[in-house]
């Protein structure tokens, strides 16, 4: 079924909906209105994030209450995309609740195949920190085979849609649908982005309008 997760994470949205922050429709880095002030807390700062992406990671882990306490490390390397997100080496032989996870910022776009997150506008970049948290609660549930099994079948492009798609709803659930579906937009809309990547996010990801389907099936939108 096209949109068969979102049941379970809506019920999943009611649940969490008393301990998540109401969804805006655009942060801004400037004149940043959020409602709450306590998104501000020393709890979501991100000690090894340089300033020019704290606020939006904060902004976007006070999105996920659940991931309080979480060891995340914010990693600048030369990846394919413009983030990713895995868990660190050593999960093997660790619980899950000791688990370091790590989210890579790319820093080097070649052969313009990607987008820097620098040049995405800030409410965009909350709703990809949103996606890449996203991942990390999917990986909080799974034994170290299951992240085993996940990173073979990321190999392969049926499940690696099915995955990212969960994550996207997973995303919204949790109160971030405008952000990614901005970044969405962006992402297929930029002129920097070469059109092979584009067709890849067209292919394996939510499009713009499929984003707002799904926001429509929570009420907290």
């Amino acid at each position: 079924m096209k949109y068969s997760l979102i049941i379970i994470f809506s019920l999943f949205s009611l649940h969490c909906l008393a301990f998540l922050p109401d969804p805006v429709p655009r942060f801004f880095r400037d004149s940043v209105n959020i409602r709450r002030q306590e998104l501000f807390s020393k709890e979501y700062e991100h000690k090894k994030l340089d300033e020019s992406y704290q606020k939006e990671a904060m902004i976007a882990m006070s999105y996920f209450p659940e991931l309080k306490g979480t060891r995340i490390e914010f990693v600048r390397k030369d990846i394919k995309t413009t983030m990713a997100s895995r868990p660190a080496l050593g999960f093997l032989f660790q619980k899950k609740a000791k688990r370091t996870y790590r989210i890579f910022i790319d820093n080097n776009v070649k052969n313009e195949k990607g987008l820097l997150l620098s040049d995405v506008p800030f409410n965009a970049q909350v709703g990809i920190i949103g996606h890449e948290l996203a991942h990390i609660v999917d990986y909080k549930e799974k034994t170290a085979g299951g992240i085993i099994l996940t990173g073979i079948g990321y190999l392969f492009h049926p499940f690696r849609k099915k995955l990212e798609r969960k994550v996207d709803e997973i995303t919204i659930a949790h109160g971030l649908g405008h952000q990614v579906k901005e970044f969405s937009e962006y992402v297929l809309k930029d002129d920097r982005v070469s059109e092979k990547y584009k067709k890849y996010k067209r292919k394996i990801y939510y499009k713009p309008k499929q984003l707002s389907t799904l926001m429509s099936g929570y009420s907290i939108y």
